[in-house]
């Protein structure tokens, strides 16, 4: 299986893989924020572990086995709890995204632009289920924190456009 994410890696650049991520989730129109997201957490250049976040790996962990999101039986949910932090193309957090391409994976799947990219698209789609945070500003908005970001936006109009910001 890890040849498999390898091509991966070789075949689908994290731009290209951010617009088939969310063609194959049935969502298109995310592809420029995908896009932009890469764009901000990794400049689209592959990215492994994001050093800088490491030290949040433990809490994050543990929050999400708490909630059931992670599985302390599963083999690959063990080992170093830095693993489970920040991770890949779009910046996520390992322990709170890996729900969302399969159960029992270990957090390094996320490296693999595609699948960073699948991850955060269908965390997009939640969001707008869940929270009825359906379009780029909304999601934007739940992510920075209302008040922060309505001061920003006075300050900065220009920020709620993808790409821009």
């Amino acid at each position: 299986m890890a040849w498999l994410f390898e091509i991966l890696l070789v075949v689908l650049d994290p731009v290209t893989s951010s617009a088939v991520a969310a063609v194959v989730v049935g969502q298109p129109e995310l592809a420029p924020e995908l896009v932009h997201i890469c764009r901000r957490e990794s400049h689209c250049r592959w990215i492994g572990a994001h050093a800088t976040d490491a030290w949040a790996g433990t809490r994050m962990f543990r929050n999400a086995v708490r909630v059931g999101w992670l599985d302390p039986g599963c083999k690959f949910h063990r080992g170093a709890r830095p693993r489970f932090s920040t991770r890949g193309v779009h910046g996520l957090s390992a322990a709170y995204s890996l729900r969302f391409i399969g159960t029992c994976l270990p957090p390094e799947v996320l490296d693999v632009p595609l699948v960073s990219a699948i991850a955060a698209a269908r965390r997009a789609r939640e969001q707008c289920r869940r929270y009825a945070a359906c379009t780029t500003e909304t999601r934007r908005r739940m992510w920075v924190g209302a008040q922060r970001y309505d001061r920003m936006r006075r300050a900065r109009p220009s920020m709620a456009q993808p790409g821009v910001g």
